[in-house]
């Protein structure tokens, strides 16, 4: 199983219980961070206790966050090989699909002030970089299941992960270098009315279809384990907590929710590209 974070929490936010589940039953699980979620105004004045934060700031805020992710991982059954980090820029991914995808027109962080990534793969903040970087993980992986977030996510880091996957995937089952029936599970984070705010008691019930028409939502019971799994994980986000502590509990539940998205969505945004 492949799980595609845009930000270092998305991944136990939206699958945690599901990696613990895998882990412990010996899959091989790998989880990408795109970012590294190093453009969080709010959270890096909070924490570093800066009215104006600095670019090397953010640069260091990302680094923190990596350990977080680090840290949680190792709840989930993770180990630090288990992780990738893309370090591509944090709320930037619209703009890498929309407006940087040639190499010729790199884009720049506003934050961090960086225009590539920190890894030494010779990549540039531009869509062609992050689409065939998202296209190594998958081909060097070779999931038979992959975790993205939904398309319809409001948060556009959100959205565009879910696109330059799609987009890659299509790409490498037409090669034949994937499989057709590759199944690929979109989990939910952002969005205007859901979920509903709860305890750990009640289950967490489907957006509405008009909130994301195209989608079958399945899931799965959590067992106290995998949910008390899921809990310290996210606990380990400390720096997100005092921000995000409402949102990342509500998603603290018996049960997670994963959307099949109708291929026809799924072929719409691959032929963008």
């Amino acid at each position: 199983m492949l799980v595609f974070a845009p930000h270092p929490d998305d991944e136990t936010i939206g699958a945690g219980g599901l990696i613990f589940r895998s882990t412990h039953r010996g899959a091989p699980v790998r989880v990408v961070f795109v970012t590294n979620g190093d453009g969080y105004e709010q959270a890096v004045e909070q924490d570093f206790h800066e009215q104006k934060p600095r670019d090397t700031d953010y640069v260091e805020f990302g680094e923190v966050r990596r350990r977080e992710a680090v840290a949680a991982a190792r709840h989930l059954g993770l180990h630090r090989g288990d992780l990738v980090f893309l370090g591509f820029p944090d709320g930037g991914l619209a703009q890498l699909w929309q407006d940087h995808w040639s190499r010729t027109r790199p884009y720049t962080s506003p934050y961090t002030k960086e225009d590539s990534p920190p890894a030494p793969d010779g990549a540039e903040y531009d869509g062609q970089d992050l689409a065939s970087l998202v296209a190594r993980e998958l081909r060097s992986f070779r999931p038979n299941v992959v975790v993205i977030p939904h398309p319809y996510d409001v948060h556009l880091d959100h959205a565009h992960t879910s696109y330059f996957v799609i987009d890659a995937l299509d790409a490498l089952q037409a090669a034949h270098v994937l499989p057709e029936r590759l199944l690929v599970l979109t989990y939910l984070v952002h969005h205007h009315t859901w979920p509903s705010a709860g305890s750990d008691r009640d289950r967490l019930a489907p957006p509405s279809v008009k909130e994301t028409p195209d989608t079958l939502w399945s899931g799965i019971d959590l067992t106290p384990a995998e949910l008390a799994a899921k809990e310290a994980a996210l606990d380990e986000y400390r720096t997100q907590l005092p921000v995000l502590g409402d949102l990342l509990h509500r998603f603290c539940r018996q049960n997670e929710l994963y959307g099949r998205v109708k291929s026809r969505v799924l072929d719409g945004i691959a032929q963008v590209h």
